[in-house]
């Protein structure tokens, strides 16, 4: 049989429903609906034991990415559940032969307007399994999206940025990233200081300011904080930076606890803050203003 358009065909299809003993049918699809949701409860509990297991043992890396790969086979599972529920329901009133010839009818227009979800699927399927970054990572998208990965899913990554925004991209698009949480983090923190003062005793004071902070936070730095030395010679002021080994989660709090700490200690010890220095020649004098 043939059709001109597919309205032709949703109308036959519509002829072929059979209206006989449709109270039994009804009660076919409560059936078989209570059956979805019951399998689809199983496979999550099966699903959960088996990845549950895994995490046993694992490091904090592991740990994350297993439970990316729990969830994006949660999903896959519940899609596969509902296609196959929704096709025992259909089948109850209508042939479901004919529904799949009406998807044949557009098999062409849909295989061009789905090549981006193929693309998604696939370079959903990619990141997991190449562990290119898993929930909880922090991550760099395209040079200026910066957060915590909240959820990989079948077509989608959610990054949570700094400022509370959600940031929704498909997979297929994401191109440039950098993954901040993949091996040492460190916290990274320039203390600048007039080239006045004595830099042995500046650096002396850093190091037992590192030291002092390092046992009074028990669990916010990985290890004890170093002073790396003299990173820069500016026009006005030398720059000392402090490194330290942190977990990338408490990357803000541990650089926002070091500076509290050293303006803390320079007020202590009499350590003058940095100010700018300019010189003004006027004619034949010459003469020094400070600004």
């Amino acid at each position: 049989m043939t059709y001109d358009n597919i309205g032709e065909v949703g109308s036959n299809l519509l002829n072929a429903i059979d209206h006989v003993n449709l109270v039994e049918k009804g009660v076919s699809v409560l059936v078989t609906v209570i059956v979805f949701l019951i399998l689809r409860r199983v496979c999550d509990a099966v699903i959960r034991r088996i990845f549950d297991e895994q995490k046993r043992g694992s490091t904090p890396q592991e740990e994350k990415r297993i439970i990316t790969l729990r969830k994006t086979t949660a999903t896959f599972t519940h899609t596969a559940l509902l296609i196959c529920a929704a096709l025992m329901i259909l089948s109850f009133f209508i042939d479901v032969g004919a529904l799949l010839a009406v998807a044949g009818v557009g098999t062409l227009a849909i295989g061009f307007g789905a090549q981006g979800l193929v693309e998604d699927v696939m370079s959903g399927f990619v990141i997991i399994f190449e562990n290119q970054f898993a929930v909880g990572d922090y991550v760099t998208i395209d040079g200026t999206h910066y957060g915590v990965v909240e959820a990989i899913g079948v077509r989608t990554t959610r990054l949570r940025e700094t400022d509370g925004s959600l940031y929704i991209i498909h997979n297929g698009k994401i191109d440039r990233l950098i993954n901040h949480s993949k091996g040492a983090v460190k916290a990274q923190v320039a203390v600048d200081v007039a080239y006045g003062e004595d830099l042995d005793r500046v650096i002396r004071v850093l190091q037992d300011t590192c030291a002092a902070i390092y046992e009074g936070s028990p669990g916010l730095f990985s290890a004890c904080p170093e002073v790396a030395g003299v990173t820069q010679l500016k026009a006005s002021v030398v720059t000392v930076t402090l490194l330290a080994d942190i977990d990338v989660s408490k990357k803000y709090r541990a650089e926002n606890a070091l500076r509290k700490a050293v303006k803390e200690a320079f007020d202590r010890e009499g350590i003058a803050a940095p100010y700018d220095k300019y010189v003004v020649y006027s004619g034949d004098e010459e003469g020094e203003s400070h600004g």
